[in-house]
């Protein structure tokens, strides 16, 4: 018969492969495809990607946020087939929480709260669904199937409106639910109301990151505002970029330079949409986040302090000041800042954190009152395991959409005749010369990711005429060697 020590082994055992696999192969394939992301080896990127979502296509608790890696790396290197398919699964994975699903379950909740938070399911921040939406619109309009682009831009509309309808009182929902979980178990005097004294430093600079509002994203709002003016049968759609192009220039001012054209353009009823180029400018690396562990203060049994993990939100620095187009002596712009997605993730974080210290703590109460009753009732060998079951499981929940961008810029020109534009960053570093289509509406969106990147991804994408949504062959002419484009 195995003795205690040998129970205590084979539960630690069990326990670390439940508690830290999924975890640890997660931030294992993260960093691999970060690292191949931001040196500017788009394909690879894709591929590691790919085989992530491959690998965790059965697994409801990981697969949202391997998809998402997947469906921004497959768009960036040009794959929007596969991207959209990506995208697609998000979706079907998280709209059931769009206006008739709770967020979390019970169930959830006390597995999360038992062992650690990177256990539950993930089920994306609303500006990661905001901004999946939004992008899978952009396939669509290189894959030239404005019908499917339309519906992803009502969506990520649809987002909005349920983030700004229903997040907080989720939110408080869970809250609730945490407390109780603790009172049945007697451990609720000493939880914190928001976010505990001791540990303000770790998060003093979410002070700077501000938001939108209501979970806006004016780079969603714009692109549809866009959409319709390019690509819209009459004059609703019209009155409707409009509505779009205001709120963008409502929910951050310093875009109006890029949105004043355009608006003029709009107000002007008799005027017809003159052939037209944007051009988005998606650079550096979304903020993301690192752990850090602190022992904090629960008196259970004679433990007066327990160590917990939490997260903590990480910037990176910016790889490119602006963008500078090129397109003629009467057309050239410069890029207007259109969403800091930094803002985004920070805000939503900030509202988050409350709930997720407060989680940590109850779990770390849980566990160490466990150990300590393990302890009185089954001996040394009990508390051995329930310690090494603590160490085990303390994990922070890290994971986020980390190739998605720092800040989106916008720049828009008159369409030139010559069909050529040439992209540099006020700074002076030449992004390339791409192709437009003369006399039309076209989107080009440019990827920078790292100052490590040697070159940028460039899409060109006609939104009106002939063929409407057409995609231009990978045609990008570098101008120097650390120009090139894909």
């Amino acid at each position: 018969m195995p003795g205690p020590r040998q129970h205590a082994y084979s539960m630690l055992t069990l326990l670390l492969a439940a508690g830290t696999g999924c975890q640890s192969a997660y931030r294992s394939h993260t960093t691999s495809v970060v690292a191949a992301y931001t040196s500017g080896d788009y394909p690879l990127a894709a591929s590691l990607s790919a085989q992530g979502a491959e690998r965790n296509q059965n697994d409801e608790t990981e697969r949202v946020i391997y998809n998402l890696e997947a469906a921004r790396t497959a768009q960036v290197a040009g794959k929007h087939e596969a991207s959209s398919t990506y995208y697609d699964a998000v979706y079907e994975d998280t709209r059931p929480y769009l206006s008739n699903k709770a967020e979390d379950s019970i169930t959830e909740g006390i597995v999360t709260t038992a062992v650690n938070q990177a256990m539950s399911t993930y089920k994306a921040t609303p500006g990661e669904r905001i901004m999946s939406t939004s992008l899978n619109a952009i396939n669509f309009l290189a894959l030239g199937d404005l019908d499917l682009a339309r519906i992803e831009l009502n969506r990520a509309a649809d987002w909005q409106e349920d983030a700004s309808d229903r997040y907080a009182s989720q939110i408080e929902a869970a809250q609730k639910k945490i407390r109780s979980q603790a009172r049945k178990k007697d451990l609720d005097e000493d939880l914190p109301d928001g976010v505990p004294e001791y540990m303000r430093s770790f998060y003093a600079n979410l002070e700077d990151l501000s938001g939108y509002g209501d979970y806006g994203n004016p780079f969603a709002s714009h692109l549809r505002g866009i959409y319709l003016m390019a690509c819209g049968s009459g004059p609703g759609d019209r009155s409707n970029a409009e509505f779009e192009l205001r709120q963008a220039a409502e929910m951050n001012p310093a875009c109006l330079p890029a949105l004043a054209a355009d608006l003029a353009v709009l107000q002007n009823r008799t005027q017809a949409q003159p052939p037209t180029t944007w051009v988005y400018f998606m650079t550096g690396e979304v903020a993301h986040f690192e752990e850090f562990r602190l022992d904090i203060p629960i008196p259970v049994g004679n433990v007066n302090y327990v160590s917990a993990a939490f997260p903590r939100l990480e910037t990176t620095p910016n790889p490119a000041d602006t963008l500078d187009v090129a397109a003629g002596q009467d057309a050239n712009a410069r890029g207007s800042l259109l969403v800091d997605m930094d803002d985004v993730v920070g805000s939503e974080f900030s509202v988050r954190l409350p709930t997720i210290i407060l989680q940590e703590i109850t779990s770390s109460a849980t566990k160490a009152a466990a150990t300590w009753a393990a302890r009185e009732s089954a001996g040394e060998y009990a508390q051995l395991a329930g310690i090494l079951y603590q160490a085990a499981t303390t994990s922070a929940d890290l994971r986020s959409w980390r190739t998605l961008p720092k800040q989106i810029l916008v720049a828009r020109t008159l369409t030139p005749d010559s069909g050529k534009l040439t992209l540099s960053t006020a700074s002076g570093r030449s992004l390339g010369t791409t192709s437009v289509i003369p006399g039309e509406c076209n989107l080009v969106v440019v990827t920078l990711p790292s100052t490590a990147a040697p070159r940028a991804a460039i899409d060109s994408i006609q939104l009106s005429g002939r063929n409407p949504g057409r995609k231009t062959p990978n045609n990008a002419v570098p101008d120097d060697p650390k120009g090139v484009t894909q």
